[in-house]
C-alpha cells in the first residue's frame, strides 16, 4: 500500500463512524492503543532477542543487517531513519557489528566525508541462519489471525504512521 493514499485522521474507514475523541478524564493508559502497541513492541523485541541470543545479535542489530541485505539502507543516516534510532546508538551498534566482521564501512567514492555500509560474507551468512527465527516469531505473533485480519492490522498501522508523520 502507498502510504500517501492512506486515509488521514479525519477520514473514515469504509464510511464508518470515526472513533470518539476522549477527554483527559476518560483516558486509561492500559486501555490505550499506544500502550497496547508498546506492549506488543516490547514483547516482540524480547522474543526476538531471546531467539537470537545464541547468535550474539539483538533485534536491532538483526534489523540493521536485514536493512543492509535488502538494500533499504547504505548509510548510517539511512539506518537511523529506517530504524528510528539516534546516531549515537547507531554508531555503537555499527561499531559492534564491524568488530564482529559482519559489516564493513567503506568510504564513499563520490564524497570522502561519507561512509557507506556493506554486509560481509559472514554477515550475510549469519542473517540467512537467523532468518528462520524471525519468521517463526512472526508466525507465532500472528497465530490464529485470518489473512484479512493481518491485512486489516497492517492497514490500520499504516494509517497511524501517516497520522503521526
Amino acid at each position: 500500500m502507498n502510504l500517501v493514499e492512506t486515509p488521514t485522521l479525519e477520514q473514515t474507514f469504509d464510511g464508518a463512524e470515526p472513533a470518539r475523541l476522549l477527554t483527559p478524564d476518560e483516558y486509561r493508559t492500559e486501555e490505550s492503543v499506544a500502550f497496547k502497541m508498546n506492549q506488543v513492541h516490547l514483547l516482540l523485541g524480547a522474543e526476538i532477542d531471546r531467539k537470537l541470543a545464541a547468535s550474539g545479535l539483538s533485534a536491532i542489530q538483526w534489523g540493521i543487517l536485514k536493512a543492509l541485505y535488502d538494500g533499504r539502507a547504505r548509510t548510517p543516516t539511512a539506518l537511523c531513519r529506517i530504524l528510528l534510532a539516534d546516531s549515537g546508538a547507531m554508531t555503537r551498534k555499527l561499531d559492534s557489528l564491524e568488530a564482529r566482521g559482519l559489516i564493513e564501512r567503506i568510504r564513499s567514492t563520490s564524497d570522502r566525508r561519507s561512509v557507506e555500509l556493506a554486509l560481509t560474507a559472514t554477515g550475510r551468512q549469519l542473517l540467512r541462519e537467523t532468518l528462520p527465527h524471525i519468521v517463526e516469531t512472526r508466525n507465532r505473533q500472528l497465530r490464529g489471525f485470518t489473512a484479512d485480519e493481518v491485512a486489516t492490522v497492517k492497514h490500520l498501522l499504516d494509517r497511524m504512521i501517516v497520522n503521526l508523520s
